[in-house]
């Protein structure tokens, strides 16, 4: 019988609560990797691999800003050490002077040479990440950031740092490069209002930029900042990465994470992470042309309001920490997960206007967790997990011209379950979270958001290993087989005074498909080199409804993508339909409830 699920309801103040768990015998569960193609096809012309979410752009020709032409990963340098794959590209650039009404980032990449896996693909302005994706395996790609928010950043000379950590291994025949152009498009036009003008990066600087690194045994991340005298709003943008064994965090046990931002000992936020799924993830022919959802390009970032905390003075000492790391080691017996974070706080600053006081008028923290509770039954042994947070905050911001009244509240929870055996994993995770905040006074503002990820996965893998384990590489013949359902539902609502700016992004995926081949694994977090495949199939069908609103007018896309990959012989595969339509919006589409595409089944 399945073990009921209890919710431990802790109230922290200022603590946060983290059950810990018994080293349980190991859970059995199907074998996963990360692969890459070892004679991937090629000869598109076109993009192979592209966004469905198009970023709503202005009705003019952009000033078209080069950052990097061409640029070549792993990049080489003359006093390259071991990790020369780490080094990046940087690039001084001067913006063109003027008014601009949308800043975008345009990213192109081409993979050529060999095989290659899918790596991480990063750009910072001046230590600030402005683009947060990963590359496609084989062929090329396009992706785009919207920028508009960093524009008070984007002034005369910045430095740019495009980071892709591409390592090359030979005698494996790992040969593949990856050739990257960056482009920054400016909209000339009226620049919008209320925009951040100071920026924080958050993280440790490495290689010129930032970056926190998380593991089982560093968890947490401090760091003393100082904000500018006059800071009179602030808010928070945070990217994370799952890497190693977490690559497949959703399916790990445990399977949730959250990221915990602790603000002067104040729980300040908790970050839900996106089931990200890179292009050798899981069956990599699932993304062979298309890519999951966030993959390339990280579109919907969450930005959380921090202003209440200005009531604790302009020295911030700020913990990151990612919950569950510690008892993954323990419940599967291995240190080899992580997680990549970087961010950045966003101020308003008026210097002529410093803060004489601030008083914190409510408190209210609460973060609870479950624990893994696991258990066997007739079809296997089973996994559950589940917990829910509520943050409020209210404050009262004086200022040497003026007072600021702020209020916070942040409410959560999150459920993941999974039956298990050695050949099978069935797993859900939902992750449910809302945000509303105001800001009165000498500044007027509102944030409101409503955002979910559920995901739904059935999986099944056998595989036999055909030489030693033990001894790495080793070859494993596998067969697998699977279904997935993934989506993103995401609604957010800015005020600035009278202007109001809206987006809704409901973007759904499906995939399906299985297939049977012969890998070399090459390391213990199943990195694995595919030497000769047998049988194929795969169908992912994506669907994309978005909408921006600038006071009630703006732009809507109403798209679908089906992508096949029918066979052994052609592993790239191709677009069966691919549908998008753009048309404007002069009123807010009430018509179109929030959450209409969850769980989209074809």
């Amino acid at each position: 019988m399945r073990k009921a699920l209890l919710l431990l309801l802790i109230v922290c103040l200022p603590y946060v609560w983290i059950p810990s768990v018994r080293a349980d015998p190991l859970i059995p569960q199907p074998p996963k990797y990360n692969v890459t193609l070892s004679d991937p096809s090629g000869g598109y012309q076109g993009f192979y691999s592209f966004s469905l979410y198009r970023l709503p752009l202005p009705n003019a020709s952009p000033v078209k800003v080069p950052v990097a032409v061409n640029v070549v990963f792993p990049v080489v340098s003359p006093n390259a050490s071991k990790n020369y794959a780490s080094i990046p590209y940087n690039a001084s650039v001067l913006i063109p002077r003027g008014n601009y009404s949308a800043a975008v980032l345009k990213v192109a990449v081409r993979e050529f040479g060999g095989a290659q896996y899918d790596r991480p693909l990063y750009v910072y302005a001046n230590g600030i990440p402005v683009f947060w994706g990963s590359t496609q395996e084989i062929n090329n790609s396009s992706a785009t950031s919207d920028l508009t928010l960093f524009e008070n950043m984007l002034k005369g000379r910045v430095n740019f740092t495009v980071v892709l950590p591409n390592f090359l291994v030979p005698k494996l025949n790992i040969t593949g490069k990856y050739s990257v152009n960056v482009t920054l498009l400016l909209y000339p036009g009226s620049e919008p209002k209320g925009l951040p003008n100071a920026f924080i990066p958050l993280g440790s600087k490495s290689y010129g930029y930032y970056q926190a690194y998380l593991t089982p045994k560093e968890d947490l991340f401090q760091d003393n900042l100082t904000l500018p005298e006059g800071t009179f709003r602030e808010a928070m943008l945070l990217y994370t990465e799952g890497g190693y064994l977490d690559e497949f965090w959703y399916a790990n046990e445990p399977a949730t994470r959250s990221v915990l931002v602790l603000y002067n000992g104040y729980l300040a936020d908790v970050i839900n992470p996106f089931e990200t799924i890179y292009t050798g993830g899981i069956n990599l022919f699932w993304w062979k042309p298309m890519p999951s959802i966030n993959t390339l390009s990280f579109h919907n970032p969450y930005v959380s309001e921090l202003t209440p905390l200005l009531a604790t003075g302009n020295r911030v000492n700020l913990t990151l920490t990612v919950t569950n790391l510690g008892i993954a080691e323990v419940v599967t017996g291995s240190p080899l997960f992580s997680w990549t974070i970087a961010g950045v706080l966003l101020l308003w600053v008026n210097q002529s206007n410093p803060m004489i006081s601030g008083d914190l008028l409510r408190v209210s923290q609460l973060y609870a967790d479950s624990g893994p509770i696991f258990s066997q039954g007739t079809q296997g042994n089973y996994y559950q997990e589940g917990g829910r947070y509520n943050l409020e905050y209210a404050a009262s911001l004086r200022f040497q011209h003026g007072q600021e009244f702020s209020t916070v509240n942040q409410s959560g929870s999150f459920y993941a379950y999974q039956t298990l055996t050695s050949i099978y994993e069935g797993a859900l995770l939902d992750e449910n979270f809302q945000e509303s905040s105001s800001d009165t006074g000498i500044y007027n503002a509102s944030l409101q958001y409503q955002v979910s990820y559920p995901l739904s996965l059935q999986y099944s893998a056998l595989g036999v290993p055909e030489s030693n384990p033990q001894v790495i590489p080793y070859n494993v013949s596998l067969v697998v087989n699977g279904t997935l359902s993934l989506a993103l539902n995401f609604r957010s609502v800015w005020t600035y005074g009278s202007s109001v700016i809206s987006d809704y992004v409901l973007e759904n995926l499906t995939a399906l498909g299985g297939y049977a081949a012969l890998f070399k694994v090459i390391n213990k977090y199943g990195s694995a080199i595919e030497i000769g495949l047998s049988q194929n199939f795969a169908r992912t069908v994506k669907q994309l409804y978005a909408v921006h609103l600038v006071d009630g007018r703006g732009q809507e896309e109403i798209g679908r993508v089906v992508a096949l990959s029918p066979n052994s012989t052609n592993t790239s595969g191709y677009y069966v339909q691919v549908s998008v339509i753009f048309r404007a919006v002069p009123d807010p589409p009430i018509h179109r409830p929030f959450l209409l595409f969850r769980f989209w089944v074809n």
